[in-house]
């Protein structure tokens, strides 16, 4: 029998980066909506709906990452090519390699695939992305 998803606080937040990211925003005077938007997407011959964690304003969000697996890779690939209205911003953990043989690190892929990305360390980067569009 599958464990349940623990939750880190009350709000439903499945990650402490999320809390954490959510927590430096409100200190800033935002107030993001968590996870207020479903965003269908299709993998050949299956339909999915991908929730983003933060939403700044409609088409406009933030997807934090602890560890950006290839499958999270894939959907942020399949949702770019399918919304390319669609902005996200990915705020990672950290910067770390792809796996333990690749030398890519997550932010190179992400520059290498045209997608936004930056760390959770990286405050200026992601305070500017929401500005742009508060």
């Amino acid at each position: 029998m599958p464990r349940p998803r623990q939750r880190h606080n009350e709000a439903s937040y499945k990650s402490g980066l999320e809390v954490r990211f959510q927590v430096a925003c409100v200190e800033l005077g935002w107030n993001l909506p968590y996870e207020e938007d479903r965003i269908k997407y299709s993998i050949p011959a299956k339909n999915h709906t991908y929730t983003p964690d933060f939403t700044v304003i409609k088409n406009v969000h933030i997807e934090t990452k602890g560890q950006w697996t290839a499958i999270d890779r894939k959907k942020a690939l399949l949702i770019k090519e399918q919304h390319p209205h669609i902005k996200i911003l990915y705020v990672l953990y950290k910067d770390q390699r792809l796996s333990k043989k690749s030398t890519t690190t997550y932010l190179e892929w992400a520059n290498k695939n045209g997608l936004e990305a930056c760390t959770f360390q990286d405050k200026d980067y992601w305070i500017t992305f929401i500005r742009r569009f508060l």
